[in-house]
């Protein structure tokens, strides 16, 4: 439905099975909402199965994956597919129709609730970058609900495009302008605050919506500070607002 994206899928399933729950183990991922994904949503499933303790994610490529191959790839490859009489250890099922855009509290991914239901906590930054989520297509959609609108005054709202490719991209789009005439700030491709580095480490008793993949005592700066894990749909809203918001209201 309208505002839920790939990170809320794939923060929904994690809830449900623990950052414990995949551990040592390969997710495999199928369904209508799969096969219709592209390449950049596909990879943040893929990167946050990692924290549910997966070894590798798994999806059967589409047309998308196929023609992002094509400018990826030089020799030949073959596509890997799931055996018809596969049987796997547990499965689960959802109705994507049903999933609602969701926010991961401090301090484990899997400590989720609905963005609706946090709507009273304040923030200090909005962080939309990293491995996860800010690639190209992640960009796009922070950029459409913050165009025409400004980063409220009380926030911090830092853009760190996942690779210099995506940049230059984004450039090219008008992204970055749209994100520049927001009052955002514009890193180039880094780890940055993802991991504590630079360029939005948190300050005791902060509190950040991050579009990263972990939320730990300490992951992005002080340990008395907080993350909330969230799409870059909301983490776009909250910037707007000054609080955690339901990226809805702007969609």
């Amino acid at each position: 439905q309208k505002g839920v994206f790939s990170k809320d899928l794939i923060l929904t399933i994690i809830a449900d099975i623990g950052v414990a729950g995949a551990r040592y183990k390969a997710m495999e991922f199928h369904g209508s909402t799969i096969d219709e994904m592209g390449v950049d949503e596909r990879l943040t499933i893929a990167n946050m199965a990692v924290e549910a303790g997966a070894k590798t994610a798994l999806m059967e490529p589409n047309e998308k994956v196929f023609e992002y191959l094509k400018t990826k790839v030089k020799g030949s490859y073959k596509p890997v597919y799931a055996d018809k009489d596969a049987s796997y250890e547990k499965e689960f099922h959802y109705n994507a129709e049903e999933i609602v855009p969701v926010v991961a509290e401090p301090h484990l991914p899997s400590n989720v609730k609905p963005a609706s239901e946090l709507e009273d906590v304040e923030i200090d930054q909005a962080y939309l970058g990293s491995c996860t989520n800010a690639r190209f297509h992640d960009l796009e959609i922070a950029a459409k609900i913050l165009k025409g609108r400004k980063v409220h005054p009380n926030v911090r709202l830092i853009v760190v495009p996942a690779s210099k490719e995506v940049y230059m991209k984004a450039l090219k789009a008008g992204l970055i302008e749209i994100f520049l005439k927001a009052d955002a700030y514009v890193s180039g491709p880094t780890c940055g605050a993802c991991l504590g580095g630079y360029m939005g480490v948190l300050a005791k008793d902060e509190v950040c919506i991050s579009s990263t993949n972990r939320n730990f005592i300490g992951r992005m700066g002080h340990k008395d500070s907080k993350v909330y894990l969230a799409s870059p749909a909301t983490v776009a809203a909250s910037a707007i607002t000054g609080r955690i918001t339901d990226p809805r209201e702007f969609l």
